[in-house]
């Protein structure tokens, strides 16, 4: 007999929820040039340092804000 499905997969939703709002605050940051609310967003997703910067840096040179 299979086990019920649980509520152990609300986590991964709201998890995708709170990244897919942290990606629309970083673009709405990169739109209006504010280079260090970006470096803030991503060092509060898990990207910190020179991978922060890394990434930026990549965002910016593709003009994914534009």
């Amino acid at each position: 007999m299979k086990k019920p499905l649980g509520l152990g997969g609300q986590g991964s939703f709201e998890t995708i929820l709170q990244q897919n709002s942290a990606i629309k605050q970083l673009l709405k940051q990169i739109r209006s040039h504010s280079l260090t609310d970006c470096l803030i967003i991503l060092e509060n997703s898990g990207y910190t340092g020179d991978l922060a910067i890394f990434i930026l840096a990549n965002l910016q040179s593709l003009e994914v804000g534009a």
